[in-house]
């Protein structure tokens, strides 16, 4: 089954992080293994929520705004959608996730073909 890992971040002050370099590495190496052993399936960072646009409908129409916009203190820093057993087998690789500190949300991924 398919889930999708949503990896959060409360704000962009790890930009100026000293450690980020070493953080990314050891982000590349958890997708590595995860590669290795079959279970990623797609993935990316994403740019600072600065950088989103929103598209809500008012009545009939799109209405477009800068930023994101959401009522949360957290964004989508990225995604992994990966492949998995089961619930605990997403909760097991989402646990292995090597930006301590940082939420990952998981959620199922409905895959059409199947109904």
């Amino acid at each position: 089954m398919k889930y999708m890992l949503m990896f959060m971040r409360s704000d962009e002050s790890f930009l100026g992080d000293p450690q980020l370099e070493a953080q990314y590495a050891a982000i590349g190496r958890w997708f590595g293994e995860l590669g290795q052993a079959g279970k990623y399936l797609q993935g990316d960072e994403l740019q600072p929520a600065h950088n989103a646009t929103t598209v809500r409908w008012d009545s009939d129409s799109a209405v477009v705004t800068d930023g994101p916009f959401m009522e949360a203190k957290e964004h989508i820093a990225g995604y992994a959608v990966v492949d998995a057993a089961d619930l605990d087998e997403a909760i097991a690789i989402a646990s292995r996730w090597p930006a301590h500190g940082h939420a990952v949300e998981i959620r199922p991924v409905i895959d059409h073909d199947q109904h």
